[in-house]
């Protein structure tokens, strides 16, 4: 099977990652979040982000230990020794990642579409080939190009925080937060919990990663850290900016927060938005294909897929597989579903991630000399995080 090409360093892997867990839902989940928790979103961030980061820190540990595409897939299978629990993983992580870029393409062709009149099918296609034929130029290219994008969405967060932030110190606190919601902060939580979930994303960039044993843990920590701080700081202004019935009533919260703020047109935060959404689907696009690649070399998908462009080294045949299951996917319309189902996949592979540590720790398997180490009752939380997660979708109906 054909080695992929180191070429990816830390700057590079952190605005991966950083862009992925950003994402285009920032931009219309506040407003959700505000409606359910009211006053108190900033709090259901902060809880999100606390237990995200329990499987943050396994995913650190096992990846400075298994620093290896498909990386979910290695891990359970160093962990449990179990190969259909290896393969379950692999695809789960494979499926989900394809449902998640589906969905934001589906949001790309919609916000497009008000913009400017190009029916859903075409803007949904061209993207996919120009975001396929990137991610198959070669991993740099698309790392930069990611990161890039990143830049921008991020800039924009910064921006609405900066314009906003001045008037929420101002504005008189309210007098009465209220009794706490705490259906609706649970409801919350859970949702916000889906903000952070993209961190996982840089596990699967391992065989391209220069020094992997240090860097993954440190972009796993680092696009954990900047993703609560922006998100924590977001949701203050928001809620302070405008009534958190407002914020959810909006089609676009964060515009509305920006014209709330500045008085002027608050489309060209909608068209940060678009471009977050074609960030997105590009960083999955190269993660399902990773992981792709990575199965073929545990013989659990097609050897076909371990094939590697001889001059661009990147496993160019996984990336048109993962490009054609997004088409499928994006082209059907029945996404609702989809995503419920790609959420609880991803919670449930996180069950997985933290037992497969747990196990190795229970049986002292070493890692390797200088990497990354958690405490034994970090994949303990995590673990119990990650199922109560998983329950708390299930009961709110998120």
């Amino acid at each position: 099977m054909s080695q992929l090409k180191r070429v990816i360093g830390l700057p590079g892997l952190c605005l991966y990652g950083i862009g992925v867990t950003l994402g285009a839902g920032i931009y219309a989940l506040v407003g959700e979040i505000a409606g359910l928790a009211g006053l108190y979103a900033p709090l259901a961030f902060l809880l999100a982000g606390t237990l995200a980061a329990f499987t943050g820190l396994s995913y650190a540990e096992l990846g400075s230990r298994y620093p290896e595409s498909a990386g979910e897939a290695a891990y359970v299978d160093y962990g449990f020794r179990r190969r259909w629990l290896t393969a379950l993983a692999g695809y789960g992580v494979a499926l989900s990642g394809s449902i998640s870029s589906a969905v934001v393409l589906h949001g790309f062709a919609g916000y497009l579409g008000a913009l400017v009149p190009v029916p859903g099918w075409i803007a949904i296609s061209g993207a996919l080939v120009v975001l396929v034929a990137v991610a198959s130029w070669g991993v740099r290219a698309s790392v930069w190009i990611a990161g890039a994008i990143t830049l921008v969405e991020a800039g924009g967060l910064i921006l609405i925080i900066a314009v906003a932030a001045p008037g929420a110190i101002a504005a008189p606190a309210p007098a009465d937060f209220g009794p706490v919601p705490w259906a609706g902060l649970f409801g919350a939580s859970v949702m916000a919990f889906f903000a952070f979930i993209g961190f996982e994303d840089i596990a699967n960039m391992a065989e391209e990663v220069k020094r992997p044993r240090r860097t993954l843990p440190l972009a796993i920590l680092i696009t954990l850290s900047v993703s609560a701080v922006i998100y924590l700081a977001v949701a203050w202004v928001s809620v302070r900016a405008l009534p958190p019935e407002v914020l959810a009533s909006e089609g676009g919260p964060l515009a509305a927060v920006f014209e709330q703020a500045t008085g002027l047109d608050g489309r060209g935060i909608a068209l940060i938005a678009l471009l977050a959404m074609v960030n997105g689907a590009l960083v999955q696009i190269v993660m399902v294909a990773r992981v792709l690649y990575g199965l073929a070399g545990r013989a659990l998908a097609p050897a076909v897929l371990g094939m590697v462009h001889p001059g661009r080294r990147t496993p160019v045949v996984a990336t048109l597989v993962a490009g054609g299951i997004v088409a499928l996917l994006a082209l059907s319309g029945a996404l609702g579903p989809l995503a419920i189902a790609a959420s609880t996949v991803t919670l449930l592979v996180f069950s997985l991630v933290n037992g497969a540590l747990l196990a190795l720790r229970l049986r002292q398997v070493p890692g390797a000399p200088g990497s990354f180490r958690v405490p034994l009752w970090v994949p303990a939380v995590g673990l119990a995080a990650s199922l109560a997660v998983v329950t708390g979708t299930i009961v709110t109906g998120l």
